[in-house]
């Protein structure tokens, strides 16, 4: 049995992708029209969907969150001065915790060697700089 991959031009004839680009173009073109509106906020956050009057703006920084919903009632009265928002009854705003950054996880560290900890202590008294020698017995430790 063979598979036969599609040509790039029959795949954005399919229904669903013409969809999908349709409303990605749509929601570029709200992302374009508030960011004329909302300098300050511009690259902060983004719309995710703009549905039955209400807009939805996703953000990754949770202190601008707190923000962005304190100047909530502002925003709205800014936006629905523009044709495209005049239907807009509410704004809501998201924190997006999938775009956070993972921290790294580490392994706990080996303990030191006996010698390693000898020349640390070796190095430290032979250092003048009273602050890294302590740092160096430090480590030692």
């Amino acid at each position: 049995m063979s598979y036969r991959v599609p040509h790039s031009s029959e795949l954005f004839r399919t229904p669903l992708l013409q969809q999908l680009s349709t409303q990605v173009h749509y929601l570029a073109k709200l992302n374009a029209i508030v960011a004329e509106l909302l300098p300050a906020i511009k690259g902060q956050c983004h719309i995710t969907s703009y549905v039955n009057g209400v807009l939805t703006f996703q953000t990754h920084n949770q202190a601008l969150l707190g923000q962005l919903r304190y100047l909530q009632a502002h925003y709205l009265q800014k936006l629905r001065q523009h044709r495209t928002f005049s239907q807009l009854i509410r704004i809501q705003f998201l924190y997006d915790e999938q775009t956070t950054v993972a921290k790294a996880q580490h392994e706990p560290a080996k303990p030191l060697s006996d010698q390693t900890k000898k020349l640390l202590l070796e190095t430290a008294e032979a250092i003048g700089d009273a602050e890294l020698s302590q740092a160096l017995r430090h480590l030692a430790r």
